[in-house]
């Protein structure tokens, strides 16, 4: 194709209205907060009801947490703790991604998709700039939180397909 037909192509194609792409936006925006704060509110949750140790790593200063982080962070954060906030963070990506579909104005999966991205980038970025302590946790996020979304977005759009009466 020449340049002039793949131009025609693309301005036969109808633009998408500004309210259908604003959604768009604050469809992939809310999935990515949420994905984010479900993980911050996991581990406080679950350590002010069940770990006091990690009750008391709260109450220290900042520097001194930092320093814990740093060095040994299995003694601020359990594994036991760990290993539980993971699996709770894990069904709540999966159901944020089956809201994404859900919720998304158009091409549901790639919307999901994105947000899956993001959230890798994003722990991306952690793992390169934590402790080598710190890795084993991050790696843990950057595997098992965007596949978990992705799962609860495929789940989701099979069902859509499943009960889309077909025109």
């Amino acid at each position: 194709m020449r340049f002039s037909q793949v131009q025609e192509t693309r301005m036969s194609q109808p633009s998408l209205p500004p309210a259908m792409l604003l959604r768009s936006f604050l469809t992939v925006a809310s999935g990515y907060v949420m994905t984010v704060l479900s993980l911050f509110s996991t581990f406080l949750l679950l350590g002010y009801l069940l770990f006091p140790s990690f009750v008391n790593f709260l109450s220290l200063t900042v520097e001194e947490q930092e320093t814990i982080m740093a060095t040994d962070p299995w003694s601020a954060i359990p594994i036991p703790m760990f290993c539980l906030a993971v699996a709770v963070n894990c069904l709540l990506c999966a159901t944020i991604g089956w809201l994404v579909v859900r919720t998304a104005p158009f091409a549901f999966f790639p919307h999901a998709v994105f947000v899956a991205v993001l959230m890798f980038v994003m722990h991306l970025q952690t793992i390169i700039q934590d402790t080598p302590a710190k890795k084993t946790m991050t790696l843990v996020y950057l595997l098992c939180f965007p596949v978990s979304l992705l799962m609860g977005a495929k789940f989701s759009a099979n069902r859509l397909i499943e009960t889309t009466p077909e025109l």
